[in-house]
């Protein structure tokens, strides 16, 4: 991974897309019918409400985490990719315990904190590749 810091402000960009997606998708099968503004409106809030919690998440687990697995020679996507799971299921135990007797509450199951926190951490990796030339170096 040649760049991580790029990989770190990306990376978590994908939370918030990939829970619209899901509510999306949930709403889709329970024969909710959302019209495109409502959708549209509803990823505004997701988004407000999930980049800080997401970003917030990278700074205190994934930064340290990556930065542990390049000092063991261990970083590689599947590790990084599975720390994430275990970063992102973390996060939705303390949503939970957060928000305990609130008024509003973000519904988010261990399994969607795994997967969230999976694909920011593969977003992660991704997005710090270096990209080859294709053609070969450039003299």
């Amino acid at each position: 991974m040649r760049h991580p810091i790029r990989g770190l402000l990306i990376g978590p960009m994908v939370a918030p897309v990939a829970y619209w997606i899901g509510v999306v998708a949930y709403a889709w099968v329970s024969d909710f019918r959302l019209d495109w503004f409502q959708a549209l409106r509803e990823l505004m809030m997701i988004a407000a409400f999930g980049l800080p919690i997401a970003y917030a998440a990278t700074l205190v687990w994934g930064a340290p985490i990556l930065y542990a697995l390049h000092r063991l020679g261990w970083l590689r996507a599947a590790p990084l990719i599975a720390a994430g799971a275990v970063g992102g299921t973390i996060v939705a135990i303390g949503l939970a315990i957060d928000q305990q007797g609130s008024l509003f509450r973000v519904h988010m199951p261990l399994p969607g904190g795994a997967v969230l926190g999976a694909l920011v951490a593969g977003a992660c990796w991704w997005a710090g590749q270096d990209k080859a030339a294709p053609n070969g170096p450039v003299t």
